[in-house]
């Protein structure tokens, strides 16, 4: 849980400097709490910050003219009580457990906003774990329920059995009317021991209570703490809420770009910056060691939704430390849509494997040809039956590489009247123009127009590379008719608009 921004309804002009008011009288309202302050201002707090505040309290804010979109910097002081402060502010990265000069192990959470001239927050360990690792917080952590008994799991628990175990106490929890409270605990439960890393710590946590313990998903999000100011650092003695940054997110994956393993798989997407853990029951397929063998030739696509956490690493380059952030996606709220026709996609996939290895030579011989010639696809046909090869044996196959979606060749060939294959790509001949594809992410689709002669137009791209068509060397651009190319980018749709506009269709979004 978490604070939304500060809210200012009455200011005066924007100083940049904090500001201290006196709280003079607090009136509690559905969208917060609005406190009148002796320099007559009304402030209306978040109500997690609100409910700490007494009259009598110090309130130190930067007044702006317009509040931020994000949390506020907010400082508490309590005159009445010795070395009591409430501190809520947007937190970055929070650096690994280490001892401090008593020895005692803490994190050290960076400060976003620092205009109250605090810098980081000093979060002993143990704070961390009676706030994110506890089953009840309002406990301490001697009378906790372990979360593998909340979860009525053992510790040897499989990430199938983890999500199971979740949907059925979630199930118990709702027929039992159960609050906010318990619902958030197990939500809490289950993202923890579905992450590696977290299960690790909790783990060693179960028998040795002073281990150290990581700050979840690197601390970025906003965090309202108690403790006390000393300096440009804030001594955390309770944290009271935090809330990760968040963002949901729905997008289709490839199935052959996952990394399985025994008892789950794990969605790693560089360009967009994602990570996602998927267990058997998110993904029912019976998956083992070999997939790494053939998984590429899976042409299947799934559908993965769910709240991604900001997170990050330091990580050594070139002789500097870099943070290196991505999203992660929160197991409670992850979902995946398989579409019906996987299994006979994985067992096409399986087969043309098995065909590989035993038609390796003849396939072999295959890739010689088209990397000298220029060859159609029914010439290609007739050669493979010439070599042994089954009759069903599909001819695209010879050049297809693995990240290569499938998406942009149905939508070309289904247009296509005949279909070259030369060296790693295809050429295809449609109705008003001719297109050529390299079967590989992050390449663009090259268009030109209608030849007279088909043949001479292959026989003279041949003899070319697509640098010298981008630079028209040679005038040899101009010679083939070259439009333009069509970059495949990450939004299909835009793809295949820009396609049907070079090639004289009408788009079908």
């Amino acid at each position: 849980m978490g604070a939304p921004a500060l809210q200012i309804e009455e200011s005066r002009a924007a100083t940049g400097a904090p500001t201290k008011l006196r709280i003079l009288e607090i009136r509690p309202g559905d969208r917060g709490t609005s406190v009148l302050t002796d320099s007559g201002t009304t402030i209306v707090l978040p109500k997690l910050v609100g409910a700490q505040v007494r009259k009598g309290d110090e309130l130190i804010v930067v007044q702006q003219a317009q509040s931020g979109p994000g949390p506020s910097e907010i400082l508490i002081r309590k005159p009445n009580l010795k070395r009591s402060e409430i501190y809520q502010v947007p937190t970055g990265y929070a650096t690994q457990p280490k001892p401090d000069r008593r020895g005692e192990l803490f994190v050290r959470a960076q400060v976003i906003a620092a205009n109250l001239g605090i810098a980081a927050i000093h979060i002993p360990c143990h704070v961390l774990r009676d706030y994110f690792f506890a089953t009840n917080r309002n406990l301490p952590w001697s009378s906790q329920e372990p979360l593998y008994r909340f979860l009525r799991l053992t510790p040897d628990a499989s990430f199938e059995e983890l999500r199971l175990g979740f949907r059925i106490r979630r199930m118990e929890l709702k027929q039992a009317h159960a609050s906010k409270a318990d619902f958030a605990a197990l939500d809490r439960a289950y993202n923890l021991l579905a992450d590696p890393q977290l299960r690790a710590a909790y783990n060693e946590l179960l028998i040795k209570p002073d281990a150290p313990v990581p700050f979840p998903y690197s601390g970025f999000g906003s965090l309202l703490v108690e403790g006390a100011a000393d300096g440009d650092a804030f001594f955390a003695r309770r944290i009271l809420a935090f809330l990760p940054e968040r963002r949901h997110r729905t997008f289709a994956f490839p199935l052959r770009r996952l990394d399985f393993f025994s008892d789950h798989a794990i969605l790693r997407d560089p360009r967009r910056k994602l990570e996602v853990l998927i267990d058997h029951q998110l993904l029912p397929l019976k998956w083992d060691q070999t997939w790494g063998q053939w998984r590429h030739l899976i042409s299947a696509s799934i559908e993965i939704s769910a709240d991604f956490v900001r997170t990050g690493k330091y990580r050594k380059r070139d002789g500097q430390w870099c943070l290196d952030e991505w999203g992660t996606a929160l197991p409670s709220t992850t979902e995946t849509a398989v579409p019906s026709e996987v299994h006979e996609s994985i067992l096409k996939a399986r087969n043309a494997q098995s065909r590989f290895g035993r038609y390796f030579d003849e396939i072999d011989r295959l890739r010689w040809h088209v990397q000298q010639i220029p060859t159609e696809c029914d010439e290609l046909r007739r050669r493979c039956w010439g070599y042994g090869l089954p009759g069903d044996f599909d001819v695209k196959q010879i050049t297809w590489r693995p990240d290569y979606d499938q998406y942009y060749y149905d939508e070309l060939s289904r247009r296509a009247r005949t279909i070259y294959l030369f060296r790693e790509e295809y050429i295809f001949d449609l109705e008003r123009c001719v297109v050529v594809e390299l079967p590989q992410a992050g390449h663009a689709t090259y268009v030109f127009a209608k030849p007279s002669s088909l043949q001479e137009f292959v026989w003279q791209y041949a003899k070319t590379s697509r640098q010298e068509i981008l630079t028209n060397r040679y005038n040899v651009a101009q010679r083939l008719g070259f439009l333009g190319r069509v970059v495949h980018g990450s939004n299909k749709a835009d793809w295949l608009r820009e396609l049907c506009s070079r090639i004289g269709e009408s788009s079908p979004f």
